[in-house]
């Protein structure tokens, strides 16, 4: 049986009037929310996950997937208390938990739950490690080498965190298992702590404090003299019966709650699936492995996010901040983050991302990560290819007949109003042009009809469009004998012309 030994300290700092962290300090789970929103909705997002892990976790031996699920239930609290109270939207929380849980093959077990950028660090043999991973826009830069660890303590965007209860209606968790080890000391703090205090002297306070109370205070008041510019909450836990400590030559041992089993091949999938035993609403209880790539929250930037904070511990004074200051939101696309620069890889802890039942999935692997950007970048490649033969197939359907530049009428195949480059070429000329038209078929072919076939296109051009032609009249005269009459010769003379008159006339067509 484990037993501990606790203190615990919040403060709401030197700038702020109200203080939005809560803590929870008890025999077997300790929890530090820090929350966001303003002061009349942070206090209550950090009161209402204090408030459900506190009284979630009713099971006479609880399990990670508990801790987790209880986690969900908070989330999915305070995103209904934002929607059903107007003066409480935009709150949200983070949250760093550590419970004494039981596991079906190691026995009694730390289990550590974590969202948003509060820490929770384990000191052991002289040495501090950070267990936790920031969810924050900064640690994303930190991980992909942009900026130092150093430079992310003093960046202006430091404030921003890329995960946080209350935002969605469903949230990833973070969780571990880790073994209940004699003498270790744990430290669970909101960043009010870790900007204001580098890592290196928290260690110094934490070893010169053998009260885990004594500890927490001092934390708090170092904070507070290198500016306090937030409210800062610290719990300290110090196990004082546990397993045996491992060689001090040794690293740390911690064994995420995804990894394989010793019989198992972690080439492959691993089902990290656990089911709850309790309802989670429209959250499946068992769901399959959550998808890394799902869609993403919404950052949250605290009040103080807004321009730039003079230099953390040692600088100056910090400049007057708004304490009620309205928080911003914006949208960005979070990735997946690495562990803190300088970390050994030898003893880096890569966390589970459970969904908010308590399903402990399959972590991001790196190659994977590659091969779903590979097939990304194919996925992409391939729409673009059949967007554009779906596009260059519309923009050549079809016929239309027209007048070409000559004034020649012709058969086009496409489209008369041309798209992008897709310009209509000429399918068949036409023995026909515009002077050889009446004025209906050259309406005609100016209306520039379109048709399904080229079929089609020639019947129309055949049957529709009459060229225009002059009428051939031919008159004949018929030549009647009757009986002769006494006539003078001019008399004859006269009527001989009209019979060649009549006869020319005969004779003559006219045509075009």
């Amino acid at each position: 049986m484990a037993e501990l030994r606790w203190g615990a300290a919040t403060d709401t700092g030197r700038v702020r009037t109200e203080n939005e962290d809560n803590l929870f300090a008890g025999s077997t789970l300790f929890v530090v929310a820090d929350g966001m929103g303003g002061h009349q909705a942070g206090e209550i997002a950090s009161q209402i996950t204090v408030d459900r892990l506190e009284s979630g976790l009713t099971a006479e031996t609880p399990t990670l997937s508990d801790l987790v699920a209880a986690i969900g239930h908070a989330n999915r609290d305070i995103f209904d208390a934002a929607i059903e109270n107007p003066e409480q939207q935009g709150m949200g929380t983070t949250v760093t938990s550590l419970a004494v849980m039981d596991d079906p093959d190691d026995g009694e077990v730390f289990a550590l739950a974590n969202v948003g950028d509060s820490r929770t660090y384990v000191l052991r043999n002289g040495r501090l490690r950070q267990l936790t991973i920031d969810h924050s826009y900064v640690q994303e830069l930190v991980a992909e080498g942009h900026i130092s660890r150093d430079e992310a303590r003093h960046h202006p965007r430091r404030n921003i965190v890329t995960r946080a209860l209350g935002i969605e209606r469903s949230i990833r968790v973070d969780s571990w298992t880790l073994p209940i080890v004699r003498g270790d000391r744990f430290v669970l703090c909101s960043d009010g702590l870790v900007d204001e205090v580098h890592d290196d002297e928290i260690t110094a306070i934490v070893e010169a404090n053998d009260d885990p109370q004594a500890a927490a205070d001092a934390l708090v008041a170092a904070a507070n003299e290198h500016g306090g510019r937030d409210n800062v909450t610290v719990v300290v836990v110090d196990v004082l019966e546990g397993d045996d400590p491992p060689d001090p030559t040794e690293e740390i041992d911690v064994i995420p709650a995804w990894a394989p089993k010793d019989d198992q091949d972690d080439t492959g999938d691993i089902d990290a699936g656990i089911d709850t035993g309790i309802d989670t609403g429209d959250v499946p209880v068992t769901p399959p492995p959550v998808d890394v790539d799902a869609d993403p929250p919404e950052l949250f930037v605290s009040p103080d996010a807004a321009g730039d904070d003079p230099p953390g511990p040692g600088g100056s004074e910090p400049p007057p901040v708004d304490p009620d200051a309205d928080p911003t939101w914006l949208v960005a696309d979070p990735k997946a983050v690495a562990p803190p620069d300088g970390a050994d890889m030898s003893d880096a802890i890569t966390p589970t991302i459970a969904d908010a039942n308590g399903s402990d999935p399959e972590p991001p692997r790196p190659r994977r990560r590659r091969v779903a950007r590979f097939a990304l970048v194919v996925g992409v490649a391939a729409i673009a290819v059949t967007g554009f033969a779906i596009f260059s197939a519309w923009a050549r359907a079809g016929y239309f007949v027209a007048f070409d530049d000559d004034d020649r009428v012709v058969i086009y195949r496409g489209r008369s109003d041309a798209v992008l480059w897709f310009d209509a070429t000429v399918e068949a000329p036409t023995p026909l042009a515009r002077d050889l038209l009446d004025e209906r078929s050259i309406e005609l072919v100016e209306d520039e009809r379109r048709f399904s076939s080229l079929r089609s296109a020639e019947i129309f051009v055949t049957d529709r469009l009459t060229p225009t032609t002059t009428t051939t009249t031919t008159t004949t005269t018929t030549t009647t004998t009757v009986p002769p009459t006494t006539t003078t010769e001019d008399e004859a003379g006269d009527e001989t012309g009209v019979d060649d008159d009549a006869g020319s006339e005969t004779g003559t067509t006219t045509g075009s």
